[in-house]
């Protein structure tokens, strides 16, 4: 599946910016002094409260950063005595992560005030204040960064055969906190599996963490149990991702991240423990809103109904779909489908259709995707008769996601950052973007990045509007509210675009939009965020009168399913389209399937009335509860 494993977006809003005339910190009053986490809570900068770190002393700590033994622990440290911080770190023995702090106060007030300021602007990334309680000896300060021997990585860069295209964007989320150079205390088979784990051979990894569980009970710490647990998440196996993400929550309950309790609760919904997977997004709600983050980003979240009870109702719904498993698909990845000319999809596949032995991809031993055009069979909605798009588009490397515009001249796609070999960010990573091709006497012509793509972020799944005047695409780009969000920029006359939308929060959480299509009357998209079945689940949004998008409804099943779905299309006046699914029952990883939506036929109400009396006929008594029949003319 062409999907975004992106960045989870740094926590935002977690230092609230005030000004003199508006602090949050209230002055000491003895009648009535606010505690510490009322005042945090109040200014919402997200706090914690460690009553059991054994050695080290009560007081206020204002962490900067969690990390395990290695150089990005040493790192951060002499990166913030640079910013002339008194920083220091130690070691929480329950998790065995280490905790960067800017500075340690026995003050809450100053704690605070130095969150508000931003530590009178010298330092404006995300932070947070832990609260240490019982401790009776003072903490080792960190050396002096000048004195640190900083090494570089020895690390081999990644051939161009081994990079998959789930590798194109680096999933940033608690695995972030865990990396370490650091291999003194790992066992050469857990080193192996980090290394698999570092190149996302999900597959790989996972089996060597369960050999290494196996052989060592030692090796059951919250690094390696977490990382068993993500890769099998990544690589869509529900079943054993619940099993890990359970140990994880049973060893290590009250340490367990947003993060991790989302993908647990994915988990459960992805086996159909749908009564525990309500309990555990209560939990996870809690956690954000605990936190100050997205879970209170949309003011009409409040107006809503309780997560379980929209979960019940999309359960409890009746069918509204007939869905059919669609002929072209085969043993690999069929997925993404979009309408061309009047009687084709245009689709991404990872078949391979040719006679040579073309490069494959590591994580699961697939050729790497090319667009591939099939006819639609008008009768059975069936899809036959597939064969390879264009060669101008298609490349040695990945293509798919595919638009056209109105009059099918011009076309938009997703293709991963390349010239004449791949492009990396700062961070190694390869990131996804759109490209725009012309078709000139027929023949398409070579793509174009268009202008807002860049090298730092990703850009994909774009999605023109009927009229081609807007394009809907999906980025983690800075603005985004989640993972990844769905953006539009207006597509001008002179074909330049305008500076990319957000789509806001209606559409958009603090997880995973993707998948856009737009027709005249609704938004249709993939999401993770909202509450749904498990998994990515599709929705759709009226857009209003002003293009505005109404409340996101989800399908229901059979569409949606325990796994992932998406890439929904459908022509409007037919109720008839086509989706992907990873749902077990297809024929490969991912497979298109086809629907018809049911629609409930309307009797029209019948305007005309006859009003009387019925009376006997001879003695013309009135005949109470008479049975009166209406004839035709042919009785």
């Amino acid at each position: 599946m062409l999907a975004f494993l992106t960045h989870s977006q740094a926590a935002k809003g977690l230092a609230a910016i005030a000004s003199n005339e508006t602090s949050l910190i209230p002055s000491p009053n003895p009648k009535n002094d606010p505690t510490f986490e009322e005042v945090a809570k109040r200014a919402h900068i997200a706090h914690r409260n460690i009553n059991d770190l054994e050695g080290i002393p009560t007081g206020y700590y204002i962490i900067a950063g969690v990390f395990s033994d290695g150089k990005n622990l040493k790192k951060k440290v002499k990166k913030l005595y640079k910013k002339d911080f008194e920083a220091g770190f130690f070691k929480n023995p329950s998790n065995g992560l280490n905790y960067v702090f800017l500075e340690y106060t026995q003050d809450w007030r100053q704690a605070i005030a130095g969150c508000e300021s931003q530590f009178d602007g010298k330092y404006t990334e995300d932070v947070w204040i832990m609260k240490v309680g019982n401790a009776d000896t003072p903490v080792v300060p960190a050396p002096k960064g000048r004195n640190m021997e900083v090494k570089k990585s020895t690390e081999p860069p990644i051939a161009l055969e081994e990079v998959t295209y789930n590798m194109l964007n680096t999933p940033k989320t608690d695995q972030m906190l865990l990396q370490s150079s650091g291999t003194s205390n790992k066992s050469k088979l857990i080193q192996k599996a980090d290394g698999y784990f570092n190149k996302m051979w999900y597959a790989e990894a996972a089996d060597l963490y369960e050999e290494a569980l196996r052989k060592d009970d030692k090796n059951y710490s919250l690094e390696v149990i977490q990382k068993v647990a993500d890769a099998h998440y990544f690589n869509t196996n529900m079943e054993k991702a619940y099993e890990w993400y359970n140990k994880l929550y049973e060893h290590y309950g009250d340490a367990l991240s947003a993060d991790n309790t989302f993908k647990y609760a994915h988990s459960l919904k992805g086996t159909g423990k749908y009564s525990r997977a309500k309990k555990l997004m209560r939990l996870y709600n809690k956690k954000l809103l605990d936190g100050g983050t997205g879970a209170s980003k949309n003011p009409r979240n409040a107006e809503r109904q309780p997560n379980e009870v929209v979960l019940d109702n999309i359960l409890s719904a009746p069918p509204q779909f007939e869905i059919k498993n669609s002929a072209i698909n085969s043993n690999y990845s069929e997925f993404s489908p979009m309408y061309y000319n009047d009687d084709q999809i245009v689709y991404a596949s990872a078949k391979d259709s040719s006679f040579l032995n073309t490069r494959r991809y590591k994580w699961n031993d697939q050729p790497y995707l090319d667009l591939y055009v099939a006819k639609i069979n008008g009768e059975s909605q069936d899809l036959k008769d597939a064969i390879k798009f264009s060669k101008k588009i298609n490349t040695k490397y990945h293509e798919a996601s595919v638009t056209f515009s109105p009059d099918n001249a011009t076309m938009y796609f997703t293709r991963n950052n390349y010239g004449k070999k791949l492009k990396r960010d700062k961070n190694g990573v390869n990131h996804l973007k759109i490209y725009k091709s012309s078709k000139v006497d027929g023949e398409w012509t070579e793509a174009i990045e268009v202008s807002f793509n860049s090298d730092n972020y990703s850009t994909g799944h774009p999605a023109l509007s009927p009229d081609g005047k807007k394009l809907y695409f999906v980025s983690d780009m800075p603005g985004s509210l989640g993972e990844t969000d769905i953006f539009v920029v207006d597509v001008m006359e002179d074909g330049t675009f305008s500076e990319p939308k957000n789509l806001g929060p209606e559409i958009n959480t603090e997880r995973k939009e993707m998948f856009p299509y737009i027709n005249k009357e609704k938004i249709y998209f993939s999401s993770n965020g909202h509450i749904g079945l498990g998994g990515l689940d599709i929705y759709e949004a009226n857009i209003d009168e002003d293009g505005g998008f109404g409340e996101a409804t989800n399908l229901g099943q059979p569409v949606n399913s325990k796994l992932d779905d998406f890439s929904y299309i459908v022509n409007e006046e037919t109720q008839k389209g086509f989706f992907a699914s990873n749902r077990a029952g297809g024929k490969g990883d991912d497979d298109i399937y086809s629907f018809k939506r049911l629609v409930v036929e309307e009797i029209p109400e019948n305007q005309n009335a006859i009003a009387g009396v019925v009376t006997e006929l001879v003695t013309g008594d009135v005949m109470p509860k008479a049975l009166v029949e209406l004839l035709d003319e042919n009785g």
